[in-house]
């Protein structure tokens, strides 16, 4: 008599990652590990592109945040303050020879904040709050510490008003421009003003986030709400939205339509105007919470977050733990991003070339300060140069399976195939390691060259039906044991893409 043929399989990665859960308590569509990988939007991994460099050469020293200012005539010029001075480049030309600096001194302590508002009622310029009296540039001039205005660190533009926080010496106030005009935030002489928000005593005011008619402030615990300022001028108390979830991190906070996603101490939230939800569910925990209770208040801080338009993501960098990335649509995650993400000192978005896209603009913390754009179609590589194909830095990924058990934990098995169904973009070389209770193997392979859409394909050809080169690959394997724990590895400058795995067994038992 035969031995019982056992099979265990990972037949999506929808779910993500799962960091937090014992390894019985993972869902069949979730893995332990997405590093320098992503979620596509039907539930396969997928290996992260690569990254350019925007300019032949660095920046003197580490940029503090940046902006990408989209002006009316269609022109697009990125912004990035670094060591107080304010640099700028053509990001429909890129690469430029330099980032061009300008006259004109920021604060060099500070993170500014960046909006892109009316002057004076018709001149679009970009204001730049940076602790200190508000700033602006026009695209030739940058003209700092305009008068009448309040200290500010964080602005943002809601119902045709400038708003702004972070005045040290009001904390808990907020303070607005008159209709159309930023150049007088805070003026109460000419159509500005300050509100005092005591929605939850006297809290500090962190960071603002404009989500349909309302006005998300941010304090260290609790957000409140502000509506009803626009053209009529009708004055309304703050109300509260929550009043124990808040940030510490201003720049975590990310706006989508209708929401604001944002990083506590508690983990990773969504805040609407109704109120707050954890992106963590006892199915599908959030892998940030254990880390962000790790970090100091500092590091903290120092949180970022980007939307990612072209990919449907919110992608969140962790000090010391590199960038992990939320699926807005599988409501799932992937990561860690390492390589050059390790070194993260800014996010923003920004059209690049053609303007047809937006891409992220990566700032690196780290000498060489370069800024790059991430995540470049067909480079996988980082800090490669423009028509330079994957120039830079070899990405390594890995995709750790769930633990198979293949439907008793407590019965020992033997392992001899298993099956993977992949599309490896020119010849990639995968490395599938595993490891039981017993011991641990591995098995080398590259595929065949990625190829195109074959409508005239036929079942008797040597491509899958309507596929794109996806084939199923047969690993040959060694191994027994009571579980199974795959990895499967590519650390080539090459397309890797897998949506699923299945693993052969027969029982030790008695036959």
């Amino acid at each position: 008599m035969s031995r019982p043929v056992l099979r265990d399989a990972q037949l999506s990665f929808a779910g993500g990652i799962n960091t937090v859960s014992n390894d019985y308590s993972l869902q069949p569509d979730q893995m332990r590990l997405a590093q320098n990988a992503r979620l596509t939007d039907y539930g396969a991994i997928l290996k992260r592109n690569g990254s350019v460099r925007t300019s032949t050469n660095a920046l003197a020293s580490a940029p503090q945040n940046g902006f990408s200012w989209v002006r009316d005539s269609g022109a697009v010029q990125g912004l990035v303050v670094s060591n107080g001075t304010l640099y700028t480049a053509d990001m429909l030309s890129l690469p430029v020879a330099s980032w061009t600096s300008k006259t004109g001194a920021l604060s060099t302590s500070v993170t500014p904040t960046f909006a892109s508002f009316i002057s004076g009622g018709s001149t679009d310029v970009v204001y730049i709050a940076d602790g200190g009296l508000l700033n602006k540039w026009d695209g030739t001039t940058l003209t700092v510490n305009i008068t009448g205005t309040q200290d500010c660190s964080v602005i943002k533009v809601h119902n045709q008003r400038l708003w702004g926080c972070g005045n040290s010496t009001y904390p808990d106030s907020l303070f607005y421009s008159k209709l159309n005009d930023g150049d007088q935030l805070g003026d109460a002489t000419d159509g500005g003003g300050q509100i005092i928000v005591r929605t939850f005593s006297d809290e500090k005011i962190i960071g603002l986030a404009s989500v349909g008619s309302s006005l998300l402030i941010f304090h260290r615990r609790g957000i409140s709400r502000l509506t009803g300022f626009g053209q009529d001028d009708i004055t309304v108390q703050p109300e509260g939205v929550s009043s124990q979830t808040g940030t510490i991190a201003p720049l975590s906070i990310v706006e989508t339509d209708g929401a604001a996603y944002f990083l506590s101490d508690r983990g990773a939230f969504v805040a609407t105007e109704g109120g707050v939800l954890q992106l963590g569910t006892p199915t599908t925990p959030d892998p940030l919470l254990p880390l962000l209770q790790g970090l100091t208040p500092a590091q903290l801080a120092n949180v970022r977050g980007v939307l990612s338009r072209r990919t449907q993501e919110i992608w969140w960098y962790v000090p010391g733990q590199g960038v992990y990335v939320y699926h807005l649509v599988l409501k799932a995650w992937a990561g860690p991003w390492i390589g050059e993400y390790l070194n993260t000192a800014c996010f923003f978005v920004s059209p690049v070339n053609t303007g047809a896209d937006q891409f992220v603009i990566r700032g690196n913390s780290a000498s060489p300060y370069h800024l790059t754009v991430s995540d470049y179609p067909n480079i996988y590589s980082d800090g490669s140069t423009f028509g330079s194909a994957d120039a830079g830095d070899t990405i390594v990924s890995v995709v750790r399976l769930r633990r198979l058990f293949f439907g008793n934990e407590a019965e020992a098995k033997a392992f001899r195939w298993s099956y993977l169904n992949a599309t490896l973009g020119s010849n990639a070389a995968i490395a599938v390691s595993w490891e039981s209770d017993l011991g641990a193997g591995v098995y080398g392979f590259s595929g065949p060259a990625g190829g195109s859409w074959d409508p005239s394909a036929t079942w008797a050809s040597t491509t899958v039906w309507g596929g794109v080169n996806s084939r199923s690959y047969q690993i040959p394997m060694s191994a027994s044991g009571y579980y199974l724990d795959i990895a499967l590895s590519n650390s080539d400058k090459k397309s890797v893409f897998f949506s699923r795995w299945q693993t052969q067994g027969f029982a030790l038992g008695r036959r």
